[in-house]
């Protein structure tokens, strides 16, 4: 088990995803020693923000959806808050976020718990039996985006492979 260490370096991943999605001032909270609390007050507002993301960017859902994803983010709230360990509140936000991946792309596959392992195929793993997923970009947001790039200097996308090919 890890014990939280004044070290820039330790769980820098993470720490970068809070200066990201969060700012400044929560990086500078975990940056060289924060304590567990503050790691779990920094975990809670994640967790709040990105529930206030799907909250206010999904824009057609059906209701169960949208109470499966609170029920989800709620959980993961909790399970943050009585954390006792560093790991443990990385493993609890793990699984929350896995989860909700899952419930974005469609739904939580939970009968694969009947069987000794899933295999890695697409009949086991396309999703939209319940619902579907679709992204769609109108003229301004593809604006939006080309300005965004700029901004960041990135150069044009190619399309992607396929999914399947990526991870096969």
């Amino acid at each position: 088990m890890a014990d939280i260490r004044a070290d820039l370096c330790q769980y820098y991943p993470m720490k970068d995803v809070f200066e990201v999605i969060l700012g400044t001032a929560s990086f500078r909270a975990v940056k060289d020693y924060g304590s567990l609390k503050t790691w779990k007050t920094e975990t809670v507002r994640l967790l709040r923000a990105i529930a206030l993301t799907i909250a206010e960017t999904v824009e057609v859902a059906d209701e169960e959806w949208k109470a499966d994803v609170q029920a989800e983010i709620k959980f993961g709230i909790s399970m943050a808050k009585s954390a006792t360990k560093i790991d443990e509140l990385f493993a609890g936000l793990a699984a929350t976020l896995a989860t909700l991946v899952f419930l974005q792309v469609g739904f939580l596959p939970r009968d694969h718990r009947k069987v000794k392992r899933v295999t890695l195929s697409p009949r086991n793993w396309k999703l939209n039996s319940v619902r579907s997923v679709q992204y769609v970009q109108n003229e301004e947001q593809k604006a939006m985006q080309k300005k965004i790039k700029k901004l960041k200097g990135s150069p044009p996308s190619s399309p992607a492979p396929p999914l399947d090919a990526q991870f096969a």
